[in-house]
């Protein structure tokens, strides 16, 4: 992935408040009570993503907590942010020089029950540090600390989705949450030996939600009991977001054919939209053939001809005449010859999908066009419908629904899966 978040830097100063006495016992005086100043590198709003670059600009708001711990205790202090500084009554300086740990969001983050949303990832965006040297605190500290989770960013491809994200270690275990590792500037994945969900929620065809995963490690993430991907031995890397979609956007499905099942791969363009076969039912049919749906089908029931609608709707095939291309959210076209012969070539533009491409070739008709058309299921008047794009000499003259065709007349069907292939 060449997305990357921005690096995070925390510089964290802390001060003496306050003093506790021990002249009586000759041992070195220790300050109690601390105010933790803490800067960004970057600083920006808190949990902004652009989603061209990847940018993720990181500031602290009112009441973040920082927990800092070092070798010579077993608990946390806990720093509050005031507005400026983080400030912690408690937090003691060290008779002895040691090193000190900070970890952010807390020594404990829960990643269950995340909200899918910039804040909700912001306030689980572990990261960590140590000092580069050992001190006592007592002239000052300074941790830079580092992303210890990566960003998962989902895409629904449904017209309407449950998103029920869950993820497995190597060892079969389900992700809750991290736990900072004591006197490491790092956090271990606490685990559930029941499949824990991190997100649940109800999306719509495009939606986006992020959700933090731990990295570093070799997971695998499911939707549900779908799983979606497994990753490398060394896991996603700390301080990247990484884009998936909620399903698969390309696959197979049988096919029966000359009553022999046959797979036959797919390929969905757009989210929420139909799965298109990557090839055409071999002969050309009427309207009235193609229109059938269930065992009727020429390829049964695992498909059937697409709609109108579901083919042109928002983000589907549509072409912007003024400016002699497809609409903007829509499929990029590209013209192009295979075997001597013209043939188009749809690739996704949407956020996941820009990998995917389908192809339609043509029937040159005696007037010198090429003609790239499929029956539709839909029709008016007693007219059957058709997608179609006709070329000539490189130059697009036509594309879109003909609503007016025989339903008599022969043309290509390119099927779409009838159902989820899940």
């Amino acid at each position: 992935m060449k997305n990357v978040l921005y690096s995070l830097f925390l510089a964290l100063t802390i001060m003496s408040l306050a003093a506790c006495s021990n002249d009586d016992n000759n041992d070195p005086q220790l300050k109690k009570g601390m105010t933790l100043y803490a800067t960004i590198e970057d600083m920006g709003t808190r949990a902004t993503m652009t989603d061209n670059d990847g940018s993720w600009k990181f500031a602290f708001t009112t009441n973040d907590v920082v927990n800092v711990s070092n070798e010579q205790i077993t608990s946390y202090y806990t720093f509050t942010n005031m507005g400026n500084q983080f400030a912690s009554t408690d937090a003691m300086t060290t008779a002895k020089a040691t090193h000190w740990y900070a970890y952010f969001p807390g020594n404990e983050v829960d990643l269950t029950k995340q909200k899918g949303t910039f804040d909700d990832v912001a306030n689980k965006y572990a990261v960590a540090g140590k000092t580069n040297e050992t001190t006592t605190g007592a002239d000052g500290l300074s941790i830079a600390l580092s992303a210890k989770v990566a960003v998962l960013r989902v895409v629904e491809v449904d017209k309407t989705g449950t998103l029920d994200i869950n993820v497995k270690t190597a060892d079969g275990k389900w992700v809750k949450g991290l736990t900072a590792i004591k006197n490491e500037d790092n956090f271990a994945i606490s685990t559930n030996e029941t499949k824990t969900t991190l997100l649940s929620k109800t999306s719509t065809a495009g939606e986006i939600s992020y959700v933090i995963v731990p990295a570093g490690q070799k997971i695998a993430i499911y939707n549900g009991n779908l799983l979606l991907n497994t990753t490398k031995e060394g896991g996603l890397t700390a301080g990247k977001y990484y884009t998936i979609t909620s399903g698969p956007t390309k696959g197979t499905a049988k096919a029966l054919i000359n009553n022999t099942e046959t797979p036959i791969e797919w390929v969905q363009l757009w989210a929420g939209g139909p799965r298109f076969a990557t090839k055409d039912v071999a002969k050309e049919m009427t309207w009235t053939d193609a229109a059938k749906t269930g065992s009727d089908f020429a390829w049964g029931e695992n498909w059937r001809a697409p709609t109108d609608e579901e083919i042109t709707k928002a983000g589907g095939f549509s072409y912007d005449w003024e400016n002699q291309k497809t609409t903007t959210g829509s499929p990029t076209i590209t013209l192009s010859q295979k075997n001597g012969e013209d043939i188009v070539i749809f690739t996704g533009v949407q956020l996941g999908y820009t990998k995917n491409s389908l192809t339609l070739y043509n029937k040159i008709d005696k007037e010198g066009y090429s003609n790239f058309s499929f029956w539709t299921s839909s029709e008016g008047n007693n007219y059957g419908h058709h997608f179609m794009i006709k070329i000539q000499n490189g130059i697009i003259r036509a594309f879109g629904i003909l609503q007016v065709e025989d339903k008599t007349k022969y043309h290509l069907v390119r099927p779409v899966l009838a159902k989820s292939p899940w």
